[in-house]
């Protein structure tokens, strides 16, 4: 797997969509608790694609992700097809210091990559936030 499968609560928060994504396998409501009553292995094997697919949909609706790892410690990252973008604030003593990167990776890692920084607790933003701490970094260099 190249995500996590979700968790419960996760699930109960996308419920309607697991529903539709049972039916279009083919499996009827009381499939689905016969299942789940047997502890069939075909239920760990729904809960696993259907996390495949949900991760896969939900990173690739997301361009952009905020991550501070501290109050003084900024990163916004931009993500194209094959390459991400980062910016980086450290303040220290009031002063801003900025660095900025990019990655290259295959199209089929991206949502790998976003993945990872949402599970370490970055929070998807739009293009206006990175355009705008760009722009930041851009007057705080000259």
């Amino acid at each position: 797997m190249r995500y996590r499968r979700l968790t419960q609560a996760e699930l109960q928060g996308v419920e309607a969509e697991f529903i539709r994504y049972l039916a279009s396998e083919g499996i009827t409501a009381d499939d689905w608790k016969a299942k789940l009553a047997a502890t069939s292995p075909d239920v760990d094997a729904c809960l696993e694609d259907f996390s495949e697919i949900f991760w896969d949909g939900a990173t690739k609706a997301i361009a952009c992700v905020e991550h501070r790892a501290s109050e003084s410690d900024l990163y916004v990252f931009n993500f194209g097809e094959r390459s991400a973008q980062v910016l980086h604030c450290k303040k220290d003593a009031g002063i801003a210091h900025w660095s900025q990167g990019g990655k290259d990776y295959e199209p089929e890692a991206r949502g790998r990559e976003i993945f990872l920084l949402l599970e370490q607790g970055a929070k998807p933003c739009g293009e206006d936030r990175f355009k705008a701490v760009h722009e930041e970094m851009v007057a705080g260099l000259n």
